[in-house]
């Protein structure tokens, strides 16, 4: 799935290394569904879509495939990998675990920024549920969790999640077609909303850790 071209052009903005912001990239892409699983991946393609060479490319790749998050076969081929239920379920029951002790631990440092941010992510988010856009939700639904989890710093516990997003997001843009018509979405974000505004770190764990569940919940039924 291509990517607007502004996001392209932010790659060569940053101000770090030219290797390091095609491995965010490549991350980011992967966190957001841009890739399916078993989709085959060409270092030349992506080089020239990034503005790069092939070499950050293929470093990048290395370090992916290192982290589980791509495959190189004994051809060199480049593919997303595929996924088991049973690793799925690890997933989510990792997210269920991780995710809601992050927020917990992000509610001390959420600031009005922080707020208006996240109910514009989600905003857009039902928004493009409602369109059937299915790379709209998913970037809108990564900036709104994360938007949260990274208003704390941290060095392991946010790692962590991303890392788990990475291995996550291509499996849900292949069963995003059939949640757009059969999962009961409630809104736990808004109850996430109204939980930091309260400053109740409580419901806000609950509202978190029932978001991913309902995702585990679904996907139980289908895989």
């Amino acid at each position: 799935m291509a990517e607007t071209p502004s996001a392209l052009l932010d790659v060569a903005d940053r101000s770090e290394p030219l290797h390091e912001a095609i491995y965010q990239e490549l991350r980011a892409r992967l966190s957001r569904g841009a890739f399916a699983p078993g989709e085959s991946l060409s270092l030349r393609t992506l080089a020239t879509e990034l503005g790069g060479s092939v070499t950050p490319v293929r470093d990048a790749v290395w370090r992916l495939t290192a982290e589980h998050a791509l495959c190189v076969g004994a051809t060199r081929r480049i593919t997303v990998p595929l996924i088991d239920r049973k690793g799925m379920l690890e997933l989510l029951q990792a997210r269920t675990l991780l995710e809601p002790e992050a927020a917990a631990r992000a509610l001390p440092y959420v600031r009005g920024r922080h707020r208006q941010a996240m109910k514009k992510a989600n905003d857009t988010m039902n928004d493009a549920l409602r369109q059937g856009d299915m790379a709209g939700y998913m970037a809108s639904n990564h900036a709104f969790h994360f938007g949260l989890y990274r208003a704390c710093p941290s060095d392991v516990i946010v790692p962590m999640i991303e890392s788990l997003w990475v291995r996550f997001g291509p499996f849900m843009r292949l069963m995003y077609p059939d949640a757009v018509n059969e999962l009961d979405l409630s809104d736990r974000h808004g109850d996430a909303l109204r939980a930091i505004e309260a400053g109740d770190e409580a419901g806000l764990r609950a509202a978190i850790a029932a978001d991913v569940q309902d995702g585990l919940d679904w996907m139980i039924k289908r895989i």
